[in-house]
């Protein structure tokens, strides 16, 4: 094998092992961008909740309210005690809280996920770097073996 032969050869190697890894950082990237998007989910949500226990602690006994059970569909309910809320500390167990006291809990849980949202965003961001780099290696190494083809 001839010494050109031999380079282009190595060049193609490095080409395929460049093209796995660009593959491994992208599936990586996606996986952080679906918890970044997941985690954005929970924060919005977190702040709708927020502004609705405002309005509870507003509301009297026996007054009516809609209550939603999802995307577009909601229940006539009727306030029993404004001054409980039931708050889901995880695992099927749930604490009989005070609306304030339920608003510093997802006060702590908003700051939980926003330091969460950050880290992923930093990973976000150095995937992206590594992505480019491996990128113009690529171009790089296919510039050089189509240079090499040409001679």
């Amino acid at each position: 094998m001839s010494k050109s032969a031999k380079l282009e050869a190595r060049l193609r190697e490095d080409l395929e092992r460049h093209i796995v890894e660009l593959q491994n950082l992208q599936a990586q990237y996606d996986a952080f961008k679906a918890s970044f998007d997941a985690l954005l989910s929970m924060l919005s949500e977190v702040k709708v909740v927020k502004e609705e226990l405002k309005t509870l602690s507003q509301l009297s006994k026996g007054e009516k309210i809609l209550i939603p059970l999802g995307n577009r569909v909601f229940i006539k309910a009727e306030i029993v005690d404004p001054t409980k809320t039931l708050f889901n500390l995880g695992g099927g167990v749930y604490a009989i809280l005070k609306p304030r006291e339920a608003e510093e809990k997802l006060t702590e849980y908003e700051k939980d996920l926003s330091e969460k949202l950050n880290r992923i965003q930093k990973e976000l961001t150095e995937t992206a770097r590594k992505i480019a780099i491996i990128q113009n290696a690529i171009k790089r190494i296919q510039e050089k073996i189509e240079k090499k083809q040409k001679k």
